[in-house]
Parts: structure tokens; C-alpha cells; sequence
């Protein structure tokens, strides 16, 4: 995960904060229970990136394998998350 959980706890509550004041939203729940919600789906959202990223990095390294050193490293290694994140119907 490239943001640690008290990145993640900022940056949530910076997003909260932000819709509140500009009175777009209107809480039905106590602001720590959402704030709790909201860091809860970014990190899930997170480890999901993370695991799409290792599947590619394994991907890659069969690519490599057989093509040698003929690869961009980083240009396959987007194209192949790209088409991963397309098969698996996640947004990022």
C-alpha cells in the first residue's frame, strides 16, 4: 500500500471536511462512523491495487522469461494492469 493508514485517515477526513463545508452532504450518521466507513473502503480499495499490482508483477516476469531483455519493463507492466483491472471490472 503506497499511503499508510494515518495518510489514509487524512486524506478522508480532508475529503470530509470538505463536502461538509461546502454544505454538500448531509450526514445521517455521526461524522466518526463515516470517517470510519470512508477509510475502510480506501484502504479496501488500496489493497486491491496492490493485488492487481502483484498479479502483473507475475505476469511480467513470464513475459521477461521468454522475451528477455526485448521488453519495455513499465510499458508492459501498464499494459498488463491495464487489461487486468479491464478482466476483473475494477475501477482505480
Amino acid at each position: 500500500m503506497r499511503l499508510s493508514e494515518f495518510q489514509v485517515k487524512q486524506v478522508c477526513q480532508k475529503i470530509l471536511l470538505g463536502l461538509k463545508a461546502k454544505q454538500l452532504i448531509q450526514l445521517k450518521k455521526p461524522a466518526q462512523e463515516v470517517l470510519a466507513k470512508m477509510q475502510e473502503i480506501f484502504i479496501k480499495d488500496l489493497k486491491v491495487e496492490d493485488d492487481i499490482n502483484r498479479e502483473a508483477e507475475k505476469i511480467l516476469a513470464q513475459y521477461e522469461a521468454q522475451m528477455g531483455d526485448k521488453i519495455d519493463r513499465q510499458k508492459m507492466f501498464q499494459m498488463i494492469k491495464k487489461q487486468l483491472v479491464k478482466d476483473k471490472g475494477v475501477i482505480l
